[in-house]
């Protein structure tokens, strides 16, 4: 009862980083990469059905860390990840899974405010959910290139293009500001004098989506009256 308590109390605090794993555990790098879990919810849908979830696990500076696909299909961090000896826990919103690694599969269960079930997986390359290649999304976007930490300058900056060129270290820093969500890019080095010149600008963005990012196809200066 007590662990459940503590577990509560970690739920509230914000997305503040990936969970870790002790430093003695780390050197056990069988288990990085991409997990695919699947739970099947017969238990708790009328028409039974199948959830699947991503798990990706990597070795951070000799630390491991672990993140896992939230409703939206976005990596999150987990609020808990412990690995030792071919058994791992994680605790991600009001899910706990405990599960077991054989190689490239691993089984266990996932218990949840509804009931306990259980979890098969396989490890994977890339981040589709099924298997299947994923199919090509190209669109174009218009917003402001911004920084993709320090997001967009403020609408009464006197000189937008400077208060983001004044924050960029590299051309991987700026980013396309879509509704306050910053959208990087897969080939800004592609793209570098185009991005830098039109740093803090308006502009009209062609490209492939790839995960949440856009492989730039064309770049170049919105019209003026597109906002």
């Amino acid at each position: 009862m007590s662990r459940r308590i503590k577990l509560g109390a970690v739920l509230i605090l914000p997305w503040v980083g990936a969970a870790l794993i002790s430093h003695g555990a780390a050197a056990q790098s069988n288990v990085t990469g991409m997990w695919n879990l699947e739970t099947r919810n017969l238990a708790q849908r009328a028409t039974g059905g199948v959830r699947h979830v991503l798990l990706r696990i990597e070795d951070n500076g000799g630390r491991l860390e672990a993140e896992m696909t939230s409703p939206r299909s976005t990596f999150l961090p987990v609020q808990e990840f412990r690995y030792e000896n071919g058994t791992m826990f994680v605790a991600f919103g009001a899910y706990e899974y405990m599960l077991e690694v054989d190689g490239e599969e691993l089984s266990g269960t996932m218990v949840s405010p509804i009931d306990t079930l259980a979890v098969n997986g396989h490890r994977q390359e890339g981040t589709m959910f099924v298997g299947d290649e994923p199919e090509v999304f190209v669109s174009t976007r218009t917003a402001v290139l911004g920084h993709r930490v320090s997001l967009a300058p403020p609408d009464d900056e006197p000189d937008p293009v400077a208060w983001v060129r004044s924050r960029v270290n590299s051309v991987d820093d700026i980013a396309l500001i879509v509704r306050g969500h910053a959208v990087s890019f897969t080939n800004a080095d592609e793209y570098e004098d185009e991005l830098m010149a039109y740093a803090g600008r308006r502009v009209a963005v062609t490209g492939m989506w790839i995960g949440e990012r856009i492989n730039i196809e064309a770049i170049s200066l919105a019209p003026e009256n597109d906002r």
